[in-house]
């Protein structure tokens, strides 16, 4: 039980990991963060070095290190990350008229959930009165669930949430690989997420006139970051598109 309240947690203040990169402005942090945690998770059970986590990501932490005002100069990956993450926390708190004084990541980052729970049920309808936090996040997630299965024609009979989100991950995955080029059929979820992940870098690199050729993904999603944010954003495409699905996409469920 543990275990499935963390992820509805996670879920209700995610907003994408690369995939579907939620990238509009005021989304686009936590994402990033989930799946840089992803990644450095995956490699502590494969024993392989976490010094290349934060490297393949290093465009976006410089990014928004910059647009905060940090200052980089002799600043390891690791320690920039941190920073980029401590000073969002603080201007996310701010925005929701969160006290940031005297309170650690940790506390802010609860307090922080429990306003995004609070603004999800009243968007949705959901009565919150005499309901425990944990017990409005269910009713949250599993009422988006049932909605984005009802929009995609899942049926949601007999389904706990755990098979019901990954159908729904599914059918959207697919989707949005046909949309990009990008075949499926034999290939694992991470697979199929990472070449659709690049298509959208090249995808982007020809609406902003980028040159591609002998170039890779990451080199290339640095130069977006570092000379056509502004028009990237103008023109929502990856790494700022806003893509509605992208509750959905971010995360797998465990039981």
């Amino acid at each position: 039980m543990k275990g499935k309240l963390l992820l509805v947690v996670t879920l209700i203040f995610a907003s994408s990991w690369p995939i579907s990169t939620v990238f509009g402005e005021k989304n686009m942090d936590e994402g990033w963060f989930d799946f840089i945690k992803k990644e450095k998770e995956e490699q502590e059970q494969s024993q392989e070095p976490q010094k290349g986590v934060h490297k393949r990501h290093e465009a976006w932490i410089k990014y928004n290190a910059k647009e905060l005002g940090i200052d980089t100069e002799g600043k390891d990956l690791n320690e920039l990350a941190k920073e980029v993450r401590e000073k969002k926390l603080l201007k996310k708190a701010e925005e929701l008229g969160i006290k940031t004084e005297g309170k650690n990541p940790k506390e802010l980052s609860a307090e922080i959930h429990q306003a995004k729970v609070k603004k999800e049920a009243e968007e949705l309808g959901i009565d919150s009165n005499g309901k425990g936090m944990d017990v409005l996040a269910e009713e949250v997630i599993d009422t988006k669930l049932k909605n984005k299965a009802n929009e995609l024609g899942i049926k949601t009979e007999g389904k706990n949430r755990s098979s019901l989100l990954k159908e729904i991950n599914r059918s959207i995955l697919i989707k949005e690989a046909k949309e990009y080029g990008v075949e499926t059929e034999g290939k694992k979820h991470h697979e199929i997420v990472m070449e659709i992940h690049e298509a959208k870098i090249y995808d982007s690199a020809e609406k902003l006139g980028i040159d591609t050729e002998g170039r890779k993904p990451n080199e290339i999603l640095s130069e977006i970051f570092e000379k056509y944010a502004s028009e990237a954003k103008e023109l929502k495409i990856f790494p700022f598109e806003d893509n509605k699905d992208k509750f959905f996409l971010e995360h797998h469920m465990q039981d």
